[in-house]
């Protein structure tokens, strides 16, 4: 099976060749124009192996795509200064690339992130994240630590899932806020350290010396990625 690569980009020529480039090259590529929390739903239905976004107008479907996909995320932008690289950096994108760029860099780096995705969750075991003494089963929203099933309110498991899916990348307070308690109008992200604190209480085995969450002193936290991710079957 041919894999899909979606590319979600406002300039028709670019996406044209791209989409027409990969295709000659063995993939199946989908071109959809930017249009917000549409691009995004159609990420969603179509579930492509990879996605290409292009400029600031990526960053927010990038952020949204991130609560539901593990997907690797290439972010592209004719723009090179520092602050959107690290914002699309920060909401998930997994490589950002300054464009112009040629089609075979490019292709090499398409190459590289699903050849790494392949080998980090095979197709039979994707649906699990595993830790050493930790195990989350994000389709039956169950936790395992240290041979202990945890019970989780759904925003602790959710908190749970974006840190442990994106082992050592650091999340502000605020950011973490926007994502598990967006549905929220108005409310305090001192919550968030709440939260943070309970799950320490039920996942680790010393909750005062953290193992898995990490505080990082004036920015926010972290997965500690360190314990080594390790993707294993429920059979073996």
């Amino acid at each position: 099976m041919r894999e899909k690569i979606i590319i979600i980009d406002d300039d028709t020529e670019t996406r044209r060749f791209l989409v027409q480039s990969l295709i000659e090259h063995g993939y199946e590529a989908v071109g959809y124009t930017h249009s917000g929390q549409a691009a995004v739903s159609y990420i969603h239905s179509h579930d492509p192996d990879l996605i290409i976004l292009d400029g600031a107008g990526g960053l927010n479907i990038c952020t949204e795509l991130r609560k539901f996909s593990d997907k690797p995320v290439l972010f592209t932008s004719h723009h090179s200064e520092d602050y959107l690289r690290i914002e699309a950096l920060n909401r998930g994108a997994d490589e950002f690339i300054a464009k112009p760029s040629s089609f075979e860099g490019l292709l090499a780096r398409i190459r590289a992130h699903l050849r790494r995705y392949k080998q980090a969750f095979p197709v039979n075991q994707r649906h699990l994240i595993l830790y050493p003494n930790l195990q989350i089963d994000p389709t039956t929203h169950s936790v395992m630590a240290y041979g202990k099933e945890v019970s989780l309110s759904s925003k602790e498991f959710r908190l749970l899932v974006v840190l442990a899916k994106n082992p050592n990348r650091v999340f502000h307070t605020e950011t973490l806020y926007d994502l598990i308690w967006k549905d929220m109008k108005q409310g305090d992200i001192r919550t968030v350290m709440v939260h943070i604190y309970n799950l320490r209480q039920k996942i680790e085995k010393n909750p005062s010396e953290p193992l898995f969450i990490h505080t990082v002193r004036g920015a926010g936290y972290k997965f500690n990625g360190s314990v080594s991710l390790m993707m294993e079957s429920m059979d073996a």
